[in-house]
């Protein structure tokens, strides 16, 4: 087997497993406790709710087709593969690279994060340690889980992340009990006079931040158990769990804290807002708790955001956009060991400038790494979003498309995505706590790396086809022999199997319909001068 086609342990995660890797990524507690206080002091303040409700519709209408595709199409590159299905490989290949910067840039914010958060809480248990050395404590442990397979990384992430509910509905409780629910949860929080004003940009910003990593369950497509079924599954779960536990928190909250102050006590506690309402309903041994609790949720998420980044490293690899070396899994596990391994090499070179400066890991740019990461996810779900509308429309005209209400709502969920996109473009320097000039024109990052691969897709096929030929390759041919052979039966999905210019036999990814098995043998041939062998269905 070669390199490029090397496949991920099969049928290693169940949908329950998925869904703890997808809303561990999300990290409930630490989303809260760093990006609550925004849209409470600057957003739609006592009506913050109303962002995380409008912002849970529109995913799950996202969702729907994001399901649709899943079903169709079961691989580990995720948004690369949907984006190239509906917008054509330029397309796709900038949505790779996208995402790459995007996890991995990510994944450097978290790793000083978590060393930066756990010195405070051990600082005031009277343990003080260097954000450093507990920073290098987690990049071991999330090597050595990152390393492993897959479905030891979702049984840890499973467990902290139950942790992380489970505090946060206590607190959720013990609000409840001492003021009852009509004072624990103010009607305020629902009306349209304090809801829709010129904040709800901020608001719905914090909100679809907060939601970042339901959209990593495709990643794990290649395995799943029962990815048609599971991914669908576990999308939907994470979605509407993850909003309900938003909503309903960030509710309790404002009641807590009284709809009238909050916003100016958000403005004026930030960070501190949440460990202060802790302390006052739950006392000091609660909000303790929470405090290690923050720490191992960074933990979860900079783990599942690790695995995220690597699975596309793996995937660029498979693909020849990085050398192949990267695309090679582990023969013993079936994890992404290399692309895993280069991860945590790029987070601790990205560390240790920080870690040399001897500054304040907060002021040194963490916001601004986990701002410019999520801007960067989001930006890639709308693309995806636009992307996966275009296919099904496409598949509608052929015959094998959705029904109407599918359509409908992958409608909304991308004309909403693309909205979210613009709200946090705009509002960025709120998200990444930064007011340096330099840093709001960071979100242009993104169109710059998709628009130059975009702008060559086009020249190589409209304007100058006839004088594109890839080296090493032989003079791009236009069509199929007809006697093409076709084996094991009229049931897909179907894979190509071919032969590269160096002879080694190869296999393509899964195609959904036999149609789609014959365009990818015209691009194998076309694009990389493959000898075609057959079209297998699996």
């Amino acid at each position: 087997m070669s390199v490029s086609d090397s496949p991920l342990a099969r049928a290693s995660l169940s949908t329950p497993r998925i869904v703890f890797l997808v809303v561990a990524a999300a990290a409930p507690l630490a989303s809260l406790v760093g990006n609550l206080p925004i849209a409470l002091a600057r957003g739609n303040g006592a009506a913050t709710p109303v962002a995380f409700a409008i912002a849970g519709a529109i995913l799950l209408c996202f969702s729907v087709g994001y399901a649709a595709m899943s079903r169709r199409i079961v691989s580990t590159r995720a948004f690369y593969t949907y984006i190239t299905e509906g917008l054509g490989t330029s397309a796709g290949i900038g949505s790779a690279y996208v995402a790459l910067v995007a996890y991995v840039a990510f994944t450097f914010g978290l790793a000083v994060s978590f060393g930066y958060f756990t010195s405070i809480v051990l600082g005031q248990a009277g343990v003080p340690l260097p954000w450093t050395a507990l920073a290098a404590l987690g990049l071991v442990l999330v090597a050595v889980l990152g390393y492993r397979s897959i479905d030891v990384s979702s049984l840890v992430l499973g467990a902290l992340m139950l942790g992380e509910v489970a505090i946060l509905a206590i607190f959720d409780a013990m609000v409840l009990a001492a003021k009852g629910p009509t004072l624990a949860l103010p009607a305020q929080a629902w009306s349209p006079a304090l809801a829709f004003t010129p904040g709800l940009g901020v608001g719905l910003m914090v909100a679809f931040t907060c939601f970042i990593g339901f959209e990593s369950a495709a990643l794990y497509g290649e395995e799943a158990q029962d990815p048609k079924r599971s991914i669908p599954i576990a999308t939907y779960t994470a979605v509407i769990s993850i909003a309900i536990f938003y909503l309903f928190t960030a509710w309790v909250v404002v009641g807590a804290v009284l709809p009238e102050d909050v916003v100016a006590r958000a403005a004026k506690e930030n960070g501190e807002l949440l460990f202060n309402v802790f302390t006052r309903y739950g006392g000091e041994v609660l909000t303790d708790i929470m405090g290690v609790f923050l720490c191992l949720s960074i933990l979860a998420t900079y783990l599942a955001i690790h695995n995220a980044a690597s699975r596309y490293i793996f995937a660029l690899g498979r693909e020849w956009l990085l050398p192949p070396w990267f695309g090679e899994a582990n023969p013993r596990s079936g994890a992404p060991s290399r692309a895993s391994l280069t991860v945590t090499a790029l987070t601790a070179v990205a560390m240790l400038p920080i870690a040399l400066s001897g500054l304040d890991p907060y002021k040194a740019g963490m916001p601004v790494l986990i701002g410019f990461g999520s801007f960067g996810i989001i930006f890639l779900q709308a693309f995806a979003a636009i992307a996966i509308l275009v296919y099904l429309r496409r598949q509608n005209r052929s015959g094998a498309g959705e029904p109407a209400w599918v359509m409908a709502a992958t409608w909304v969920g991308a004309a909403g995505l693309v909205v979210a996109t613009l709200f946090v473009a705009i509002h960025f320097d709120l998200l990444a706590t930064s007011e340096a000039g330099w840093v709001s024109l960071l979100p242009l990052a993104f169109p710059a790396i998709v628009a130059p691969i975009l702008a060559f897709g086009v020249w190589t096929t409209t304007i100058r086809p006839k004088e594109i030929v890839l080296p090493d390759t032989p003079p791009v041919t236009s069509s199929l022999a007809p006697e093409l052979p076709v084996s094991g039966g009229d049931a897909g999905p179907w894979v190509v199997r071919y032969t590269d210019t160096l002879g080694r036999e190869r296999a393509s990814e899964p195609k959904p319909t036999l149609e789609a098995a014959r365009r990818e043998a015209l691009r194998l041939q076309d694009s990389r001068g493959a000898k075609i062998l057959e079209i297998a269905a699996l």
